[in-house]
């Protein structure tokens, strides 16, 4: 069973949602690389917000093809190299996850590996699995 952590002697964590994830003992665990804005064919639109959509959409397809649900996403991390993102970021996030609660960081940064790329998605999901 996931619990999530939100101590009460410390600042609420910078996203509102938790500082940390508590897990079960017995699970399957799917670590997931950075997931940029470029669909299955290299093309990376120009503009931030498709790229933060098909970065979404990838990162739901990792977890898909692992035989999990966004459900068990419980830690994504945002490189952004649109300064001055975060909100936009924030919108397309609540639409493709929605009530989802990972545990979460966005790091705006210069550059990524490829000049096109705007954000590159990173995560990690966990499956509870009985004994």
């Amino acid at each position: 069973m996931k619990r999530f952590l939100r101590p009460t002697k410390m600042s609420p964590a910078v996203s509102g949602r938790t500082h940390g994830l508590v897990h079960g003992r017995i699970f399957k665990r799917l670590l997931i690389a950075g997931q940029v804005g470029a669909d299955h064919a290299g093309h990376a639109p120009a503009d931030f917000e498709s790229q933060v959509e098909l970065a979404f959409d990838n990162l739901l397809a990792v977890i898909e093809a692992a035989q999990l649900t966004s459900d068990d996403l419980i830690r994504i991390m945002a490189y952004a190299a649109s300064p001055g993102s975060l909100a936009l970021y924030n919108l397309v996030r609540e639409r493709k996850i929605g009530s989802v609660t990972p545990v979460s960081t966005y790091v705006e940064v210069a550059g990524l590996g490829d000049p096109r790329w705007l954000i590159s998605i990173e995560g990690e999901a966990i499956q509870e699995v009985d004994p």
